[in-house]
């Protein structure tokens, strides 16, 4: 229990840091995405708990991170297991990952992302304005230079990926 007002803690203070530079902006945002996944349990037919498999997080389209997602994983586990980091630009290649950064580069196929993930435990993530409207599971927002931000509530209970209240009394809960 300590630990979980702990990690709450760091969520609201670090979303009321201000936006400042796009270095500092995505290293936040890498930060937030290890933070997620405390937060989220996927199904059992996924082994997420196999920690001799590595944790797939996939980014499809322009890289808005940088180096800041290779750096801030290089020494940093998901759910104990150590995070191989995919750039990809197929489709066909999203299958293999746990979690998918949508960039905003890829707006004209999200329709095509999202109806191929839809039925698959892929925790879905954006920082693109209408996504989490549109089946984004999570979206990043800025609001007067702080970033926040939104839960497809609808999204994860159609993957069968179950998230935390803790983590939903921080977010926009979006019920579409």
């Amino acid at each position: 229990m300590k630990r979980t007002i702990t990690l709450i803690l760091f969520l609201i203070i670090s979303f009321n840091l201000p936006v400042k530079g796009q270095s500092i902006e995505y290293t936040l945002k890498a930060a937030f995405i290890e933070k997620f996944t405390r937060f989220i349990k996927w199904p059992d037919s996924v082994a997420i708990d196999d920690t001799t498999k590595v944790f797939i997080l996939s980014v499809i389209g322009k890289n808005p991170f940088g180096i800041a997602l290779n750096e801030f994983f290089s020494n940093q586990k998901i759910k104990n297991k150590k995070v191989e980091i995919k750039y990809i630009s197929n489709i066909n290649d999203i299958s293999e990952c746990h979690f998918l950064f949508i960039s905003e580069s890829e707006k004209n196929s999200l329709s095509e992302i999202l109806l191929f993930t839809k039925d698959k435990p892929i925790l879905t993530v954006s920082d693109t304005p209408g996504f989490a409207e549109k089946g984004v599971g999570i979206n990043f927002v800025t609001k007067k230079d702080k970033i926040k931000f939104e839960i497809n509530f609808k999204t994860f209970l159609d993957k069968g990926i179950k998230v935390n209240f803790q983590l939903l009394t921080l977010a926009t809960v979006i019920y579409n």
